[in-house]
């Protein structure tokens, strides 16, 4: 029981440090977009009265959003915003107005998302990551909402947004689905009995899973960029690269685990890799670790990287409304479904029974919950998402769907 307190604090304390990351980002965002909003402002009212009057209902409407800019925003603007007469105007300024006279500057320029950024990946690594080697996925991908929960909570402190009666309504939903989630989670601690999960990882044929996950994620990637695009295609390559982060993140960490708790146990990672027999004689490659957890390292980084370009391209294109709910649904689904088959954590058919039917309910109810958190304009979820404005036109611009 003890392992498992230690497994679902490190989640937590994981996700409320990538939530206040989050939110870091999402002030460093915003203070990028006044800040392009003040100087094109200031460079519209010395520009003429038909630059003055354009850029002074664009700079309104701009504040007004101001709170929804995300990084998908400030990277789209530029392409997606076309000039009226005011345009001379702009383009003729100065230089560092001209610079910026069609987005604010790049985001990585922000230190507060650079430092939100640094902190979304330290939780990951140090929470979630960590909490594997003690919990189930199953345990450990719900506990992903509370970064949402703290983000929208500290942007409600510190950024001036507010919470909503729907939000906290909610809240009380997502709550009561984490918690059907966590009541049936598997409980067992694998390092409880060091042989047997290497044992399961030697005849789990994690190879052969990965390199038939590769293969699928190239299909589908390729279909995508011949132009069959959907919400579903982004969010199951998106789910899959996650899936494959929690399977190599859940090796890693448990061999750190088994290393300190049983140093003649041999690696997991060389027992997939090697056989039962060959781990024992693997050789330390790179900073003493073998090539097969060098692989697994790679295949983390590869993962978060594919994870976050396919959910930025899918935010891109579909709303938050449309896309959070069934991303977080889908890779819930796929990161159990491979934690369970490949590593064995559930107790016969009636624990799997009653597993997957409360599973279900519990990520049914996340799911809505996280509807309501999403209905109120004054947040946004969570600071990668970009809120459509297609529709958005003022005097002297136009903007153009994207």
């Amino acid at each position: 029981m003890s392992s498992y307190v230690f497994g679902l604090s490190a989640a937590l304390l994981g996700n409320i440090v990538i939530g206040t990351g989050q939110c870091l980002q999402k002030y460093g965002l915003n203070r990028l977009q006044r800040e392009w909003e003040n100087t094109r402002a200031l460079h519209l009212e010395g520009g003429g009265s038909d630059s003055g009057s354009g850029g002074g209902a664009s700079n309104s409407t701009g504040a007004s959003s101001s709170m929804y800019a995300t990084a998908v925003d400030i990277r789209a603007r530029g392409g997606s915003v076309s000039h009226g007469s005011g345009s001379p105007g702009l383009i003729s300024g100065s230089a560092p107005a001209a610079k910026r006279a069609d987005g604010p500057r790049p985001r990585y320029t922000s230190a507060a998302w650079v430092v939100g950024l640094l902190l979304n990946y330290s939780g990951e690594l140090f929470g979630n990551s960590v909490a594997l080697s003690y919990l189930s996925a199953s345990a450990v991908a719900p506990l992903g909402i509370v970064s949402v929960v703290v983000s929208v909570l500290l942007a409600s402190r510190f950024l001036g947004e507010r919470i909503t009666a729907q939000q906290r309504h909610g809240f009380a939903i997502i709550s009561l689905g984490v918690g059907c989630v966590l009541l049936v989670a598997p409980r067992r601690s694998a390092a409880a009995d060091a042989v047997q999960f290497v044992e399961v990882v030697s005849q789990s044929g994690v190879l052969r899973v990965f390199c038939g996950l590769y293969l699928l994620q190239a299909v589908l990637i390729t279909v995508i960029r011949r132009g069959h695009r959907s919400l579903f295609m982004y969010v199951l390559v998106a789910a899959i690269f996650g899936s494959m982060n929690v399977m190599a993140s859940k090796m890693l960490t448990m061999f750190v685990r088994l290393r300190l708790a049983f140093s003649g146990i041999p690696n997991p990672a060389d027992v997939a890799f090697y056989g039962a027999s060959g781990a024992a004689t693997a050789r330390p490659l790179v900073l003493g670790l073998t090539l097969p957890q060098v692989l697994a390292a790679t295949c983390m980084a590869l993962s978060i990287v594919g994870q976050e370009s396919f959910r930025q391209q899918a935010l891109g294109s579909y709303s938050a409304m449309e896309f959070q709910p069934v991303f977080f649904a889908t890779y819930n689904v796929v990161a159990t479904l491979a934690g369970l088959v490949l590593f064995r954590e559930l107790d016969g058919w009636a624990h799997a029974a009653l597993f997957f039917s409360v599973f279900a309910a519990g990520i049914a109810l996340v799911v809505y919950g996280s509807r309501f958190l999403q209905k109120a304009k004054a947040v946004e979820l969570p600071s990668h998402i970009r809120l459509h404005t297609g529709h958005m036109r003022t005097p002297g611009h136009h903007t153009k769907s994207q």
